[in-house]
């Protein structure tokens, strides 16, 4: 049973103009869908308080909503033709569909014109004209888009009531975390293993990237947790061309259970490349003469 337009809004029959504006306003920041992506109770009781709202703001229709109630029909209280409702749905990417961009297939539930009466209004539909369907659509999602990017289809949302044009699609994007990659906004960030040759003797070596694999030159004298930036190699632009940078880290990987004959390499190595890394912390020491 549909509810009363005043009590769906929370005011009194007697309220003003102002009071229905600050109620449906209240109730709007609520419920809202820009705030509530994942709760479809939320948007089914925001699509309520719009078409409260709708009804109670025009003084017409209030008039004949305040004489006839829900007995009234909405072709009476809206006017044939009006223009359908943008629905708002939230959809979930991982960063590679994001980087490279697709088009989701998603199943929408959405009012469209009702095929029993041809948008007409009859009782099946509830004299509107069109009825809550679910509906497949497919989404194109540009390349580039992070978490919180809202895309705009137009004309794939809510038809209108009594074959009124359809409203737009909003669709807001959330981006999942990647096992290896760490985005911050175009760049990605990642942590690469060197073997200790390959820190002092320098290497070309293999990294991933998200078009493909990329070559990264190491350096002789390489340190562990030292970066270097792949340009180009990140996440595309979603306005303008070229994309962001691939940030590298180095991690030396120490080798563990040497035997006997290799320690003894190692050794002998570090006679060679004697050397005091922590000569410059004696300064800082109570001792330092």
């Amino acid at each position: 049973m549909r509810r009363d337009y005043y009590a769906v809004l929370g005011i009194a029959s007697t309220a003003d103009v102002r009071e229905i504006r600050q109620a449906y306003r209240r109730l709007a920041r609520r419920y809202s869908p820009d705030v509530n992506f994942w709760d479809a109770e939320a948007q089914a009781v925001f699509q309520e308080i719009s078409e409260a709202y709708r009804v109670l703001s025009d003084t017409g229709a209030r008039s004949m909503y305040d004489r006839y109630g829900h007995l009234l029909s909405d072709r009476e209280a809206v006017g044939a033709g009006r223009r359908g409702d943008d629905l708002h749905l939230a959809v979930s990417l991982s960063l590679v569909d994001a980087a490279r961009g697709v088009t989701l297939p998603v199943e929408l539930s959405r009012f469209s014109p009702c095929g029993a009466c041809g948008g007409g209004g009859c009782e099946e539909c509830r004299g509107r004209g069109v009825r809550l369907v679910t509906e497949s659509a497919s989404i194109p999602v540009p390349a580039g888009v992070d978490t919180g990017a809202e895309i705009r289809v137009a004309g794939q949302g809510h038809a209108g009531p009594f074959a009124g044009p359809r409203g737009d699609l909003i669709v807001s994007t959330r981006v999942e975390d990647h096992p290896f990659f760490v985005r911050k906004g175009d760049n990605l960030h990642c942590e690469v293993p060197i073997t200790l040759a390959e820190a002092i003797l320098g290497a070309r070596i293999q990294v991933p990237a998200l078009d493909g694999d990329a070559v990264l030159v190491v350096p002789p004298g390489t340190q562990s947790g030292q970066s270097f930036r792949l340009r180009g190699r990140g996440v595309p632009h979603v306005f303008g061309a070229g994309a962001g940078d691939l940030y590298v880290t180095a991690r030396v990987e120490i080798p563990k259970g040497l035997d006997a004959r290799t320690q003894e390499m190692v050794r002998e190595l570090g006679r060679v490349l004697a050397s005091d890394p922590r000569a410059d912390l004696r300064r800082h020491g109570g001792g330092a003469a």
